[in-house]
């Protein structure tokens, strides 16, 4: 339902959204934070800059920072910015004449979808930032990707590995 594309897209506007300065992210930073390789990323932030989602500062201190407030973006706004579009269930998709109306089964998809297109319009980046119990998605309290996962010895069982013979 949401391409690669989209979901890349998203990160990047939710990085930028919880950054606390007002000065420019390179497409690197960007991409280092985000995990997503630079070359696509920059097609990306070219496309949201395009669609007024983002501004874009040319020169030795260049960048890209949000166009507006993360309460004035929603995720549908990023997801139409990047092609993803909500197909809704107009008609039959079999093409059964008689079928005037949709059947209890289109019906109930297309109800899901629009209550999805309905969440994503009415979910903001700053929705996304300020997540419930303030958990950032993507993000580590930086603002950043977490690289690894620390394990503690408590929580996980040592077990001698076997040599191969």
């Amino acid at each position: 339902m949401i391409s690669q594309t989209s979901e890349y897209a998203l990160r990047a506007a939710v990085f930028l959204a919880a950054r606390n300065t007002e000065n420019p992210a390179s497409a690197l930073e960007i991409s280092d934070a985000t995990r997503v390789p630079v070359g696509y990323l920059q097609k990306i932030l070219r496309m949201l800059a395009k669609h007024k989602i983002l501004t874009a500062h040319r020169g030795t201190n260049g960048g890209f920072n949000l166009a507006k407030l993360p309460t004035a973006i929603s995720v549908l706004d990023i997801l139409k910015a990047s092609d993803t579009v909500i197909a809704r269930i107009e008609r039959c998709p079999l093409g059964i004449k008689g079928h005037t109306k949709l059947c209890s089964l289109h019906r109930l998809i297309d109800q899901e979808l629009a209550r999805s297109e309905s969440t994503f319009a009415s979910t903001s980046l700053a929705d996304l930032v300020d997540g419930v119990g303030g958990i950032r998605p993507l993000c580590d309290p930086t603002g950043r990707l977490p690289t690894s996962v620390e394990l503690t010895t408590s929580s996980v069982q040592k077990t001698p590995k076997s040599k191969a013979r």
